[in-house]
């Protein structure tokens, strides 16, 4: 049995951003494919809940202070995160293998490969779990004209901080998982002879059986997200910016639902008018609902949008910017409105928003499509395999005598990490 070190800033816990949903349905399914699995993150906000073949790992501390980590030559994230308590823990950990596998989840535990010394006994796959590609997102940051010079010239060294950083650690793994194709191949021009492997996130959650858009269905637009991370806000802004005064004359709402900051929150109401500003929900289902379309338009940033896949499957149609349906495949893309601009965008939905039938025939294409193209149980057995692999095992010499396909978001009460 492969057993699994699998080391995270925090406890993936509670699902209320793409990152945490995706380590935490990967970590589940690598367990479910036969993987023992120890997770080792500082404390959650929640607590952690039972997963079949997962040890809760709670690291003693906190991330150190923004101001005190600027100082690092690492980016901001890595700095906060290498504290003397988790180098502690890692070393303590690190006594309990023999381990056969390694991940460093996202390039904020990049630090982590500092230390390999640690494991010389065990000589695991040391496994780079990418959830973007960090160097163009830090960059688009950097780029973006909006922000005042300060924060620009702050955004200007994180990204240089971050194409360095990014680019050692993909050198130093053995295995580098990407969230989507196109960053494998960014991945891999700066780290040849490294494996990549591509995987495209799966999907467990709600699927609506069938769903009818009418007239009665409120004339709004809804868009999803979490708005803690400075480029989601960005992207935020940026939409409004443009979207607001063009769907406000035209009489369609804009719903924007998700966790966000109270001064942001604030500051926003105040600005625009169709806009309505939900905040987190524990329930999405009446929001998706309450709409004849989402919207995703976010320019900043790359990596694969989690949220298309909550749309798809609750059955409402999807209008998006090229490149955030970067990772589907070609037959679910082809039931998407698509546009290379903000404008083109704004101008297809508008178009689109009184026309039912062609609201119903979109959804229910797009459903079908991408029905059985999000299995979360073959990306853990994908790799798992692939750990297998770099150790010169067969793959089935990986997996536990009592290895089955547990549902990556299977839950079984709490239990204390």
């Amino acid at each position: 049995m492969i057993r699994c070190l699998w080391l995270a800033r925090t406890l993936p816990f509670p699902w209320t951003a793409g990152d945490r949903i995706y380590t935490a349905k990967l970590a589940s399914a690598l367990a479910g494919a036969g993987a023992e699995v120890t997770f080792a993150g500082f404390a959650a906000e929640v607590p952690a809940q039972r997963v079949p073949g997962i040890t809760w790992q709670i690291v003693p501390g906190a991330p150190r202070a923004r101001l005190p980590a600027l100082a690092s030559a690492m980016p901001l994230v890595a700095a906060r995160h290498d504290t003397a308590t988790y180098r502690a823990a890692l070393a303590d950990l690190a006594k309990q293998g023999p381990w056969q596998a390694v991940v460093v989840d996202q390039y904020g535990m990049g630090w982590v490969l500092r230390h390999r010394h640690l494991f010389e006994g065990s000589r695991p796959v040391f496994v780079f779990v990418t959830h973007d590609h960090e160097e163009s997102v830090t960059e688009m940051q950097w780029r973006d004209g909006s922000a005042s010079p300060g924060k620009r010239l702050y955004l200007a060294q994180n990204w240089l901080k971050t194409r360095w950083f990014e680019r050692w650690i993909a050198r130093q793994s053995d295995l580098v998982t990407t969230i989507t194709q196109s960053d494998a191949a960014l991945f891999g021009a700066n780290a040849p002879g490294v494996t990549m492997l591509p995987l495209v996130p799966g999907y467990d959650g709600v699927r609506v059986a069938q769903r009818e858009i009418t007239p009665e269905t409120p004339r709004a637009v809804v868009l999803f997200g979490s708005y803690r991370w400075s480029a989601k806000q960005a992207n935020l802004r940026i939409f409004l910016d443009k979207a607001d005064p063009v769907l406000a004359r035209a009489g369609v709402a804009i719903q924007v639902v998700g966790d966000m900051p109270d001064d942001l929150r604030r500051a926003l109401e105040g600005r625009y008018k169709a806009a309505r500003f939900t905040g987190f929900v524990e329930d999405p289902a009446p929001y998706l609902a309450g709409a004849r379309m989402a919207v995703l338009a976010e320019p900043i940033g790359g990596g694969f949008k989690m949220k298309l896949l909550e749309y798809v499957f609750n059955r409402v149609p999807v209008a998006a910017l090229s490149t955030c349906a970067s990772g589907l495949p070609d037959s679910v893309r082809a039931e998407m409105l698509l546009e290379p601009e903000l404008d083109g965008l704004l101008e297809r939905v508008l178009q689109r928003i009184d026309d039912m039938p062609s609201l119903n025939a979109q959804q229910r294409r797009a459903f079908t499509a991408a029905e059985h193209a999000f299995d979360w149980g073959e990306r853990g057995q994908r790799l798992l395999d692939a750990i297998a692999t770099r150790r010169g095992l067969a793959p089935q010499a990986a997996r536990g005598p009592s290895a089955r396909q547990v549902p990556a978001g299977e839950m079984a009460g709490a239990q204390k990490a």
